[in-house]
């Protein structure tokens, strides 16, 4: 699953802007060059920015990101310091600095910052399962073999449930053609340097969910397995427009209905698309995957499937966010 959302949350954004200065020439090349994974072009433009205006406390944030893949953890800390004296109820950057002390090590630190995180936003997903994937290094440190049996075990009913979920929603003819998937945790494809949420393989058989997602609510597993599902469901190893635009579609006709308020960025943006219109939703589909490869085909051989859900889905009239250009990462 590409992804076409690539912050923690968007409630952080609201507050994050409040009063700043418009963006500047630096702060545009900067945003572009990381979009771009070009981390230390990033991190100069950011910097040229921060000289020209001082007082834009947002670049302090864009800094600490592009040190954080630039794995230097003490100076990117210091600097999401800095922009979280200025604004303290960004749940976003809250993750985003606990993830830089859990890389670094310091898992007591990153535990107290997921969860200033979660107390701002209490059903944000990141936060939560962040909190436990980094107790479960914090145990590894002195009993590995505890730390592995108790992520297994974890792995293995979380999937159980989710795939449970899934298959609830789905008709069951749709469950009969995917009878022969397999269905599992792992490592999957890099995609602009960040791995893959979940992925089908035809050749293997199976749809695969990151392993980084093993703490994940389930509702939010069982989206990505719907989106992977449309794939499997075509019992080929091609992939189109229309099929990556239905795959999005029927995931966020599912987290739609089904979230519970639970924040998830890539579902949430997702949602809020559709919400606007189906067709807003495609179009921004159909640009990531445009981005992404010019020569991918609009349609593909056995695309598209049958009917894939017992429930239609009326559509929302709720506001959504404007479009915005984000990462593509997956």
């Amino acid at each position: 699953m590409l992804t076409i959302y690539p912050c923690y949350s968007k409630t952080s954004y609201k507050n994050s802007y409040k009063s700043m200065p418009p963006a500047n020439t630096s702060l545009e090349e900067g945003d572009k060059a990381l979009n771009e994974n070009k981390y230390q072009e990033a991190l100069n433009s950011y910097q040229k920015a921060l000289n020209e205006n001082s007082e834009n406390y947002i670049v302090y944030k864009k800094i600490a990101k592009a040190q954080f893949h630039l794995k230097d953890y003490d100076s990117s800390i210091k600097n999401y310091n800095v922009y979280l004296k200025n604004s303290p109820d960004d749940a976003e950057v809250w993750i985003e600095l606990g993830e830089v002390q859990r890389q670094k090590g310091e898992y007591n630190n990153a535990i107290t910052s997921f969860e200033k995180a979660l107390n701002i936003e209490p059903k944000n997903d990141l936060a939560k399962r962040s909190i436990l994937e980094t107790q479960n290094n914090k145990l590894s440190c002195y009993n590995p073999e505890q730390a592995y049996r108790e992520k297994q075990d974890y792995a293995a009913q979380n999937l159980k449930t989710a795939i449970q979920i899934a298959a609830d929603y789905m008709s069951l003819d749709y469950m009969k053609d995917l009878a022969d998937i397999k269905i599992q945790f792992g490592k999957t494809a890099q995609m602009g340097g960040t791995a893959n949420i979940a992925q089908y393989e035809n050749h293997k058989g199976a749809i695969t969910v990151s392993d980084s997602y093993i703490y994940a609510s389930p509702i939010v597993i069982a989206a990505y397995l719907i989106h992977e599902s449309v794939h499997a469901k075509d019992k080929d190893s091609y992939t189109s427009v229309r099929e990556e635009q239905d795959a999005y579609k029927t995931a966020t006709q599912f987290w739609i209905r089904n979230s519970e308020g639970i924040q998830d960025p890539e579902m949430d943006y997702a949602a809020s698309l559709y919400k606007k219109s189906p067709a807003s939703l495609a179009s921004r589909v159909q640009e990531i995957y445009e981005l992404r490869d010019p020569n991918i085909a609009k349609t593909s051989p056995n695309h598209p499937p049958y009917k894939l859900f017992k429930f239609p889905l009326s559509k929302s009239k709720a506001a959504s966010q404007p479009i915005k250009v984000y990462d593509v990462i997956a």
